[in-house]
């Protein structure tokens, strides 16, 4: 079984075929061998380490308009600065130039490549969304699944931030990943150098991954308040109401906790009168509620669980986003 990478993309194609390109080398390294070399970066057991490449781009970018065609080009030969091919000018589009060396580089005869284009990659629920929907699709929060790697390196601040957000809730991306390159570097679309140790050392890097646990609390007060209907509740008459209604989450905690750790550690989704000791949920608040209550993201965060949402429909959706 081989790996699926989820890359955001911009105007620098090298972002994602370099890494791309040193883990294909570095497999065939090993297989050449025959023997193990960085299981830090290629575990045992996951076969071909390039077998779908995933995009999320902005529709420009996808497109090819102007202003958001691709950087200046290198297609190099693998760890050198030799050239093959130049990209220059504004009329070459980064998903073309993704998809031709994919072809030539990393195909294998079986490589696929899905073009995803995100409606706002400055909007973060635009990015999340479109994000999970393809990480439920691939992962399968319910089976087996595939097994996907993430790319941090291209795209933008807000894409990857979703990207982040969806890794830590879903447990369903086994490894996140960025490379740092020289700017003047990186117009190449492959490693600089066969020493695939100074690679793993001067430019790779990888992200430590902790599967997060939706806090079931947090949740349940806010659906609570959410039920209010923007009135206020008194600060104890609330705490009481969770003791009593939800004793498994909120049994054994004190009011003074309830206050100190939760009321006012919400100062974005509620408005705490401390004074008059009572507190509603604010516009944010309710922003909140409906986001945590979509089945995309119950789906997400409940790791194992029959989803509530149609899986296969994602999955056809991803497919109609194939490009090879």
């Amino acid at each position: 079984m081989g790996i699926i990478h989820l890359a955001p993309v911009g105007r620098s194609p090298g972002a994602v075929t370099a890494p791309l390109a040193y883990l294909k080398y570095l497999y065939d390294e090993q297989t050449k061998r025959g023997e193990r070399l960085l299981d830090s970066v290629l575990p045992r057991g996951l076969g071909y380490p390039v077998e779908a490449i995933v995009l999320f781009v902005s529709e420009d970018i996808q497109r090819g308009s102007r202003d958001a065609t691709a950087y200046e080009t290198k297609y190099n030969q693998y760890g050198s600065r030799k050239v093959e091919k130049e990209f220059k000018g504004d009329n070459h589009k980064v998903v073309d130039i993704i998809a031709e060396f994919a072809q030539r580089e990393l195909s294998d005869g079986k490589l696929a490549l899905y073009c995803r284009v995100v409606d706002d990659i400055n909007d973060f629920n635009s990015c999340f969304c479109s994000i999970a929907e393809t990480t439920l699709a691939l992962g399968r929060p319910d089976d087996l699944g595939k097994t996907l790697w993430a790319n941090l390196t291209g795209g933008t601040n807000v894409l990857n931030a979703a990207l982040l957000e969806v890794t830590f809730l879903s447990g369903l991306i086994s490894s996140l990943y960025y490379i740092f390159v020289d700017e003047h570097d990186r117009c190449y679309l492959q490693p600089l150098s066969t020493d695939y140790r100074r690679y793993l050392k001067d430019h790779w890097r990888s992200v430590p991954i902790v599967k997060t646990a939706f806090d079931e609390c947090y949740r349940r007060l806010l659906l609570v308040l959410a039920e209010s209907q923007q009135e206020y509740w008194n600060v104890s008459e609330l705490f009481a109401h969770m003791r009593d209604n939800f004793g498994d989450l909120f049994g054994s905690m004190t009011l003074d906790l309830f206050q100190k750790q939760w009321l006012r550690k919400m100062s974005y989704e509620v408005e705490l009168d401390v004074e008059g000791g009572r507190v509603r949920l604010t516009e944010a608040g309710y922003e909140v509620v409906a986001r945590i209550e979509t089945p995309l993201f119950r789906a997400l965060v409940r790791r194992g669980e029959k989803p509530d949402m149609d899986i296969q429909a994602s999955r056809d959706s991803l497919e109609k986003d194939r490009i090879i």
